[in-house]
């Protein structure tokens, strides 16, 4: 009986001890990775049944090996980093990014071990098919001890956008995500791969990835923030035109190693998921931010300090009772064009100077955007706007007496809407015409050297224009990089002394000179008379003219763009008699 019982016994002995070996090979090579990670990794999945954040894999420490110099084991450890030699004399600032896989945080700590920023994750995009938009639960907590404790706080959202649309999307998610918030680092547009995932899968080009980042981009610069890419070594240097967006805007390298080489431009590096903090229990990503010698460490984004809500009255504490308030100013204005806004008023006597608040649609409140000293003052042009947009402003008057700044109430408000069009011109030769925003689009018409286009709006880095063709009113797309958009001079003239004109205009931003040209009467067309060499020079003296003589002029001026001459539209003619 013990025999015919004892084969079974042994048999589950062994089943027992081989379901104990994997846990204990794991244990060994964790790292600090938790033990589901691993197994995850090692089943071939990354996903939880009904969770589809993509945080979930690198950061719990499970990072693929794109993000990694050679091999896993190169992981940068906290000594012997080697800093690129392009950043030598740079002032080297470190700092964290921290999700809900790093839980609760003892900021205090952080700060005190020589911690300087942080990026908090607040939200991200599911990678399953429907690519539902979430906040991270930890988001709150994070940002607001982080900064009591005196940390630079950040905010990057997790992304799996496929298309421009869903990039502008999450911009507004992340934008949305850090209202009341003392922001003074950039917002991060995470973009990276989750293996299976919706944006491993869509097979987007290098180019709709490319436009996808800038658009997430340009919808968080409008928004008053500085905006900023997160993109590992390989995603940059195969899956992205990294210098295209490096040009305006500035990247976050993700390469562990103990020394990136990385060719293209970068302010932000992670260089480990194992770093170690006080303050945090486990590991966490650790980054260095390099700021230029002489650069600012600040960063744009709307200063929360000078939020002004509603009501229109003036708060108490900005209007001591012992000091009468100056009168409000009645406010007026117009677009100057397609990106900026002129405000002009009445002086207002006895003044100190004037502040010019913009209603922010996404705090929904006024925000100071302006001060300006001097009672004579009495206009401010509000630059850098978007084109077809609708802004609405007011302004205060203040004047500082005994000591303290009094306010009066604010004025009226008025709405400006930005003209719905530019102009500009080619700046090559032989530019197509694409039917959509890709180079795979098909080719509507090629445009010669400084031919005129209408710009009805912008798609990533194209711009969206209006032409004809075949005698129909057709929308085509242009790459920005071929465009160049020039403002025509505004030219004033006046008869100096006898037999002589003076010309005068504000100077155009950009512009490397003008050109003059005078009407010939005897041939019925425009001469040019005059090329200026120098885009600061603001005025020109035409002499040798007959006296009590009508002359006409027009200018334009021009930006020389690869060694060619690209100008703008023709400004008003003016007329003038010679004395």
């Amino acid at each position: 009986m013990i025999r015919k019982n004892m084969i079974p016994a042994i048999l589950l002995v062994i089943c027992l001890c081989v379901s104990i070996i994997p846990e204990k090979v794991y244990a060994q090579e964790g790292q600090g990775i938790s033990l589901q990670n691993i197994e995850e990794e090692d089943l071939g999945k990354n996903t939880v049944t009904g969770d589809d954040d993509p945080g979930k894999g690198r950061l719990r420490g499970n990072a693929p090996a794109e993000f990694y110099d050679k091999d896993r084991k190169m992981r940068a450890l906290a000594t012997g980093i080697q800093h690129n030699s392009k950043f030598a004399g740079y002032k080297i600032v470190e700092g964290i990014d921290v999700s809900k896989y790093n839980q609760t945080i003892n900021w205090t700590a952080v700060k005190k071990s020589g911690i300087d920023f942080a990026f908090v994750r607040t939200s991200y995009r599911g990678y399953g098919k429907a690519g539902t938009l979430a906040d991270d639960p930890y988001a709150a907590v994070n940002m607001k001890n982080a900064v009591a404790a005196g940390v630079r706080v950040g905010a990057y959202i997790f992304s799996q956008a496929i298309t421009v649309k869903e990039a502008q999307e999450e911009a507004d998610y992340l934008l949305n995500s850090v209202k009341g918030y003392k922001i003074t680092m950039p917002l991060v547009f995470d973009f990276e791969y989750f293996k299976g995932g919706r944006l491993e899968n869509a097979g987007l080009t290098r180019r709709k990835k490319t436009d996808i980042c800038l658009a997430f981009c340009e919808r968080v610069k409008a928004a008053g923030y500085t905006p900023l890419v997160y993109a590992n070594k390989s995603m940059l240097t195969n899956d992205l035109y990294a210098s295209e967006i490096s040009s305006k805007y500035p990247v976050w390298l993700a390469h562990y190693t103990s020394s990136s080489d990385y060719k293209g431009d970068y302010s932000f590096w992670q260089y480990t998921e194992y770093g170690k903090v006080s303050g945090i229990s486990g590991n966490v990503d650790k980054n260095f931010w390099y700021v230029k010698p002489g650069g600012s460490m600040s960063f744009d984004a709307p200063d929360t300090a000078e939020t002004v809500t509603p009501p229109t009255v003036t708060p108490p504490e900005e209007t001591p009772p012992a000091v009468k308030a100056p009168s409000a100013a009645t406010l007026s204005g117009k677009a100057a064009s397609y990106d900026q806004v002129k405000l002009t008023w009445k002086k207002v006597p006895g003044v100190t100077g004037y502040s010019v608040y913009r209603y922010d649609s996404l705090s929904k409140s006024y925000k100071k955007i302006k001060t300006i000293s001097g009672a004579a003052a009495t206009s401010y042009t509000d630059t850098g706007r978007t084109m077809g947009t609708t802004y609405k402003y007011r302004i205060k008057t203040y004047k500082n007496a005994e000591g303290s700044t009094v306010y009066s109430k604010y004025s009226n408000t008025v709405s400006v809407k930005t003209n719905s069009t530019m102009t500009g011109k080619i700046n090559g030769t032989g530019v197509a015409v694409r039917k959509g925003p890709s180079i795979l689009k098909g080719k509507i018409k090629t445009l010669s050297i400084n031919t005129g286009v209408t710009i009805t709006g912008t798609s990533g880095s194209w711009y969206r224009i209006s032409l004809k063709t075949g005698g129909k009113e057709k929308t085509g797309y242009i790459k920005k990089t071929y465009i160049t958009i020039i403002r025509k001079p505004a030219l004033s003239v006046s008869s100096a002394s006898s037999g002589r004109v003076k010309l005068t205009w504000g100077k155009v931003s950009g512009a490397n000179g003008y050109e003059i040209e005078r009407y010939d009467p005897s041939k019925k067309s425009y001469v040019k008379i005059k090329t200026i060499k120098n885009g600061s020079t603001v005025s020109y003296t035409n002499s040798g003219l007959k006296k009590n003589t009508t002359y006409k002029y027009r200018m334009r001026s021009y930006k020389t763009v690869r060694g060619k001459k690209i100008y703008s539209y023709y400004c008003e003619v003016k007329s003038i008699k010679t004395k």
